[in-house]
């Protein structure tokens, strides 16, 4: 009986989370807590345009997320969402899904970059690389309450970091920080 409490307690904490981290998602903000700030780099020039819910008829209707359908991971109960994140003329949409047992199972995002072209996991090995490594980033410490929005925040780091290394023209807007073949690591040294 202390166990299904205790459980119930934290899926209660983690819906008012999630509830709270969409009211301030749909106004366009990704909330980082400060006690994970230090997760991320200071100037983040990607920023969250939109955030919807989707139905799961127009989930499965995607065609970036076939791989997640598929595989039988696009349950009728899980709660589907879609950002936009943008950079210059960079429009990465994000499939997002979650679990009802969120936060200890993580969302899953699928990725569609439109972007000198469209680009997906299915025809881009570095698509499919930022989808490995927003998907894997649950495990950075932080409140797990806040996974979300850690998530987001990551993306648009990625996205920036791809922008800035795959760019050979001025078609991306802002400061170009980041050289292709430069150490990532050294370039984000100050944000901590």
């Amino acid at each position: 009986m202390e166990t299904t409490m205790r459980l119930l307690k934290t899926r209660v904490q983690s819906r008012l989370a999630l509830h709270k981290q969409s009211a301030f998602l749909e106004h366009g903000i990704v909330p980082v807590t400060s006690d994970c700030q230090y997760l991320f780099p200071a100037k983040v020039i990607s920023h969250l345009v939109k955030w919807v819910t989707v139905a799961h008829e127009d989930y499965i209707e995607l065609h970036f997320t076939k791989d997640i359908v598929e595989a039988g991971l696009a349950g009728d109960n899980n709660l589907y969402y879609m950002a936009l994140i943008e950079r210059g003329t960079a429009k990465l949409q994000a499939a997002v899904e979650l679990n009802p047992g969120y936060s200890s199972i993580p969302p899953i995002f699928q990725l569609c970059l439109n972007w000198k072209g469209e680009k997906t996991n299915s025809n881009d090995d570095d698509i499919q690389a930022l989808e490995s490594e927003v998907n894997v980033c649950y495990k950075e410490p932080g409140p797990s309450h806040q996974l979300l929005t850690n998530q987001l925040q990551w993306l648009c780091v990625l996205l920036d970091v791809y922008l800035e290394t795959e760019s050979h023209d001025n078609s991306v807007e802002g400061v170009q920080g980041i050289s292709p073949g430069e150490d990532v690591s050294v370039a984000f040294q100050g944000s901590k």
